[in-house]
């Protein structure tokens, strides 16, 4: 029996028992879960993260996602023109889709103003066109010799789209009842955003 103060002989292999006990527990530890103290959590093909995972930024790109996002914006205007009363693309601008993309979000933004040079009360119709699609007039009155201007919104999404293939979006305009002559506050603008997917 040892001494108070004194260490009990545990003999001379003490050491390397302890050594392999601890190599011991540290297979097992690895074999269960090396990485629980993180909140990993291994399961069939991958693993669930249950805790806060940090990367360093630009490390994963999106070949990597399963469902990448690119984004395309593009912008165009006109002014000093005659609006007639047939609807006509005024500005246009084209965006191109990535390589491996196959859909598109179109966000559109068609903008107008102009001056009513009749001898009456006219309107003016804007719409934005997607694709020859034309998202629906919208429209304002105009007394006669005075200005008017708004805005129409369009978005849509196209699909079936590959790689290289243009699309091209615009902003259409006419008057209601007669030609508007041209004037430098005659204007038309567009403004595209395209969020393209997989």
């Amino acid at each position: 029996m040892a001494q108070p103060g004194m260490f009990g002989l545990r003999g001379d292999d003490w050491i390397p028992r302890e050594i392999a006990d601890l190599k011991r527990q540290m297979q097992q530890d690895r074999a269960a879960n090396p990485f629980s103290p993180m909140g990993i959590k291994p399961v069939a093909g991958g693993f669930d993260v249950t805790g806060t995972l940090g990367l360093p930024a630009g490390i994963i790109n999106n070949d990597a996602l399963a469902n990448p996002v690119q984004t395309g914006t593009a912008s165009n205007g006109i002014s000093n023109y005659a609006i007639t009363t047939t609807s006509t693309v005024r500005a246009s601008v084209t965006l191109t889709v990535p390589a491996g993309f196959t859909q598109a979000i179109v966000i559109a933004n068609a903008t107008a103003m102009g001056t009513n040079s009749g001898a009456a009360a006219d309107y003016l119709y804007v719409a934005a066109v997607v694709q020859t699609v034309n998202g629906g007039e919208l429209y304002t009155s105009a007394p006669a010799g005075l200005g008017a201007g708004l805005a129409s919104p369009f978005n849509t999404t196209l699909t079936g789209l590959s790689g290289g293939q243009t699309i091209t979006v615009g902003v259409a305009t006419r008057a209601g009842l007669s030609t508007w002559a041209e004037a430098a506050a005659n204007q038309a603008s567009i403004a595209a955003t395209a969020l393209y997917l997989k």
